[in-house]
């Protein structure tokens, strides 16, 4: 369990905006991804206007914005329904490795039911072996698959 009295997730706003790009920021250096504030803020008004494929939230522990969390949706013939992804989850550095982690999985998959899904996802970089370990503690299963994507 965690150390937090309180944690939630909290639908993001505009109100969140400057940060949540901040929170992003962090993620894609850590990830090694180019980040452009411009196109992310462009991005964010998307998915803040696509409620039915993309939510965003703020994770709160003690009252105070500790990471943000965004699931994206998809249909599976395979999987039942609808698949909730977790697309991106960011915990600022100073608040990992105390459960916060465990707890907000936990948070997401009760949020991913509200929304209808059958299913939550979540991909692992061959780079961060320790997240296998995390997902699986939490009841996540690897399936053989290895995506592939196009950029269109």
């Amino acid at each position: 369990m965690t150390q937090y009295s309180s944690l939630e997730l909290k639908e993001a706003s505009s109100q969140d905006s400057d940060l949540l790009l901040e929170l992003m920021s962090g993620f894609n250096q850590e990830e090694n991804i180019n980040f452009d504030t411009e196109l992310y803020r462009e991005r964010r008004h998307i998915a803040f206007d696509s409620p039915q494929l993309v939510k965003l939230w703020m994770i709160i522990a003690n009252s105070c914005a500790v990471g943000y969390a965004v699931l994206t949706f998809s249909f599976s013939f395979e999987f039942g329904g609808i698949l909730a992804t977790i697309d991106e989850i960011y915990i600022v550095p100073e608040k990992r490795g105390k459960g916060l982690g465990a707890s907000v999985l936990q948070l997401l998959a009760q949020e991913a039911i509200i929304c209808g899904a059958t299913t939550l996802s979540g991909d692992i970089s061959d780079e961060k072996p320790w997240l296998f370990t995390f997902y699986k503690r939490a009841g996540f299963e690897c399936y053989p698959y290895c995506p592939f994507y196009k950029h269109l």
